[in-house]
């Protein structure tokens, strides 16, 4: 299953990547890709981070237990504040 993974922020500075594909069922596995290629550092910081899957905030979904099908988008974005 080939997902699009998009870096944002901090992440992308630590992979020195903005986006790439690779072959994950869900999202454990891309945080396992992650922590594999680039380190636990980097896995650290994508936890952090908001994690949408085609848009839409894991939070909503299964979280890192998150299915992913072919074609998908994850996207690691930073939370953002303000007021």
């Amino acid at each position: 299953m080939s997902v699009t993974v998009k870096y944002r922020s901090y992440l992308a500075e630590l992979t020195k990547t903005a986006s790439e594909s690779l072959e994950a069922a869900t999202l454990k596995d891309v945080l396992k890709h992650i922590k594999t290629h680039f380190g636990a550092e980097a896995e650290k910081q994508a936890k952090t981070m908001l994690i949408a899957v085609n848009g839409q905030s894991v939070h909503h979904l299964a979280h890192f237990k998150t299915a992913l099908k072919d074609g998908d988008e994850v996207s690691f974005l930073p939370i953002c504040g303000g007021g």
